[in-house]
């Protein structure tokens, strides 16, 4: 292709986000989809079967057991071989390439190997209450597979995917406790609040400029795609069968850690 020219596969790209979003337009409210814009790297995963991208389009409990039982060695390798190529792709274009930002909530069942990988990496953990991202979550992935099907159930997907965060939540802070160095702790509250100040503070931790450009495009692309210009995303507990009182008890070490609650 050329380097200089638009990528042929972007044509097909927007269709098929035109399509994801015919099919469902409530996905517009939880998770934007811009064939154009960044996204989460967890596509790029996915071409290695190493993904949890399958079990959230459908019901495949086998599928899930043996990726959570398996070393997910070599699906993280094949993101580092994609993040080179891509990389490459940048400096062939005339584009900076100089430092990558990722954003998948994937790595949070994986941060052992997402270091062992990236070993110079940093995690930005964004935190929370489950009481709100878990059945946010499952809210998002019903949707996913009811892409597919039409038979979805809420409540068994729920169980599955509040279980399998509470399993990873677990391991991630048992990970953070080796490697404390390499984590810098943001709250979600502060990036609605303040989402420019919160990143001027990551800047700081990491010891890099935050230039007046930077900061004048952070504004301006906030005010073009701000919350409001969307439907709010509308989830309840009861309708995936959750309560507060199982989620406070399953992710009792988080909270008390990061929420003092």
């Amino acid at each position: 292709d050329d380097f200089n020219g638009a990528d042929s596969r972007i044509p097909t790209a927007k269709a098929e986000v035109a399509q994801m979003l015919a099919a469902n337009p409530d996905l517009a409210s939880m998770h934007p989809l811009d064939a154009c814009a960044p996204d989460e790297e967890v596509m790029l995963l996915e071409q290695s079967f190493y993904s949890t991208l399958p079990e959230s389009f459908a019901w495949l409990p086998g599928y899930a057991h043996w990726l959570e039982s398996h070393d997910n060695t070599p699906g993280y390798r094949y993101l580092y071989q994609l993040l080179q190529f891509l990389q490459w792709q940048k400096k062939r274009k005339g584009q900076r390439a100089t430092r990558w930002l990722l954003k998948a909530p994937h790595h949070l069942h994986h941060l052992d190997l997402l270091l062992q990988v990236f070993p110079g990496a940093t995690v930005i953990q964004t935190h929370r209450d489950p009481l709100q991202t878990i059945p946010s979550l499952c809210s998002l992935n019903v949707a996913l597979a009811s892409l597919g099907s039409d038979c979805v159930d809420p409540v068994r997907f729920a169980r599955h995917w509040s279980d399998k965060f509470a399993r990873s939540m677990a391991r991630a802070i048992a990970v953070r406790d080796q490697f404390p160095e390499q984590f810098i702790d943001v709250w979600y509250k502060d990036i609605v609040s303040d989402p420019v100040g919160v990143v001027r503070q990551i800047y700081q931790r990491l010891h890099l400029a935050l230039d007046r450009q930077t900061t004048a495009d952070m504004g301006r692309w906030l005010r073009d795609n701000s919350r409001e210009k969307r439907r709010p995303h509308q989830y309840t507990l009861e309708r995936f069968g959750l309560t507060s009182e199982g989620l406070r008890e399953d992710f009792s070490a988080y909270r008390a850690a990061y929420l003092h609650a």
